[in-house]
């Protein structure tokens, strides 16, 4: 039977092709978001101006757009939320000094990078699932029971993949040393 530590060793290593899938799945999205966009908007021209708006057809063109390029929107979020790009999982060790960066052996801090990796892996994953919410609600689907749950979706999913920094201002904010 394997231990934890192998577990996590084994989910490490297949990471980069998890990233790939979820990267190729995002953008099959945006080519299926891209051509319904395409098709609102004939259907919109050909009904005429008393039809309806453009806010769907819109709305569901730039969502497509970014899930095209969901790794740099991952990026811009994180400069714009935290003022850094996002980190790296062995970064834990220099935010969180006092409590995670203290502990000791190489099979610990290989488990808690491993761990990490994965919380920022399901931040990718949540970013997208967001987009997608948000798209529903730019469709009128179920409304504001739709846009609210994207929104928190896509700022859960920026904090979890930048999870090394946020450990720290936790830290710190709860810390009892000045």
């Amino acid at each position: 039977m394997a231990d934890l530590l192998q577990i996590i060793k084994n989910i490490v290593e297949m990471m980069g092709e998890f990233t790939t899938v979820v990267s190729v799945v995002c953008f099959l999205i945006g080519v299926v978001m891209l051509i319904t966009a395409l098709k609102l908007a004939q259907k919109r021209q050909e009904q005429g101006p008393g039809q309806g708006g453009w806010n769907s057809p819109i709305a569901t063109f730039i969502i497509a757009g970014l899930f095209f390029s969901l790794p740099t929107l991952v990026d811009v979020l994180n400069v714009s939320l935290f003022g850094v790009e996002s980190q790296s999982a062995s970064s834990i060790f220099t935010y969180a000094k006092t409590t995670v960066g203290a502990i000791k052996g190489a099979e610990g801090k290989e488990m808690i990078e491993g761990l990490v990796l994965i919380v920022q892996f399901f931040g990718l994953i949540g970013v997208g699932r967001g987009l997608y919410l948000l798209n529903q609600s730019a469709q009128g689907g179920q409304g504001p029971k739709t846009f609210g749950p994207g929104l928190t979706f896509v700022i859960a999913g920026i904090v979890a993949t930048n999870y090394p920094l946020v450990a720290g201002i936790i830290q710190s904010l709860i810390s009892t040393q000045p």
